[in-house]
């Protein structure tokens, strides 16, 4: 966590703001269900009073897009300050190196260092850091507003995420496994290129062009074998995780069934079950993949820090 510290230290108040726009967006969502839910209910029972809730459906429709949309406008905006500055301080870290260590460093490995790796932490903070977040507290809160309705089904229903839980925990370790290989194998391949480019007048003219061929082709080798070995391996347990996620619905749409034909669960607080369980097992399904992707942001954020820190950029 202190990485994710030091990068969105300067931007705590927007960092909040898109945090409560969230919040503010699922709870939006659950009282649209609970909405639909009595509507549901009320043309069961042939009940009136339709217009009043319509109208107050469309409230809740506006309050939904306005927090979505404040939501993404206060994440995109701290996201993209943070890799800014995140940038100009590895520009500073850069200009200020002694020039002695620079020549000892293998300029390959700085060279990914400085765009591969900077480019994957912008590309992570852009793309799969708010998701991330957004989904964890979308499991919280549609957990807890599910065990305040009917625990008992509840808990039922999601004794298969605690399976997924101990399964995603496994899962992403192996991942990221695989991807610290894979980004080890990337840095060796750059520092190769790197070498034969700078000494390629020298290869010339000793006629070692077939060797330093060959050398490369081996390390693209390895990196391709490490690149479809980690894809492999993320898509086989994401689609373990995938079927086990299915069975939360399974079980609600058996257990919940039961209930509805039994006269002691309504048919709408049925269907808010059934709209809202994929903010559990949906999330949970797919928590193997962000994982592996948060420990891939956070080793390539810890090693951009290190860089500076050794290297004086400013904070």
């Amino acid at each position: 966590m202190k990485c994710m510290y030091l990068l969105f230290n300067r931007h705590r108040a927007t960092l909040l703001l898109a945090i409560i726009c969230t919040v503010g967006s699922i709870a939006v969502t659950i009282v649209w269900n609970s909405e639909l839910a009595e509507m549901i209910n009320m043309l069961q029972s042939g009940s009136s009073g339709w217009t009043e809730r319509i109208l107050y459906c469309v409230v809740l429709v506006v309050m939904g897009a306005l927090f979505q949309g404040g939501m993404v406008l206060f994440s995109s905006y701290a996201g993209e300050t943070a890799v800014h500055e995140l940038r100009m301080r590895m520009a500073d870290a850069v200009l200020h190196k002694k020039y002695a260590e620079s020549i000892k460093q293998n300029s390959g490995e700085q060279l990914t260092l400085q765009l591969n790796e900077m480019e994957e932490v912008k590309q992570y903070v852009s793309e799969n850091l708010f998701v991330l977040l957004s989904d964890v507290i979308n499991f919280i809160c549609t957990l807890l507003f599910l065990l305040s309705q009917n625990t008992k089904l509840t808990l039922l229903c999601n004794i298969p995420v605690l399976l997924l839980l101990i399964y995603t925990t496994v899962a992403s370790k192996v991942i990221y496994g695989y991807t610290v290989r894979e980004q080890e194998e990337q840095k060796k391949m750059n520092g190769i290129s790197s070498t034969v480019l700078s000494l390629f007048p020298i290869l010339r003219l000793y006629e070692a062009e077939r060797l330093m061929q060959e050398k490369y082709s081996i390390n693209i080798l390895s990196w391709k074998k490490a690149v479809v070995s980690q894809e492999k391996v993320k898509a086989r347990l994401m689609s373990v995780s995938g079927m086990i996620s299915c069975l939360p619905l399974l079980l609600l749409l058996l257990i919940g069934g039961t209930m509805v034909i039994g006269g002691s669960f309504s048919i709408g607080m049925l269907y808010v079950f059934i709209n809202l369980s994929g903010n559990v097992s949906g999330v949970m399904a797919n928590m193997p993949g962000h994982l592996a992707n948060y420990r891939r942001f956070k080793g390539n954020l810890d090693r951009v820090l290190k860089y500076m820190e050794e290297n004086g950029g400013q904070e």
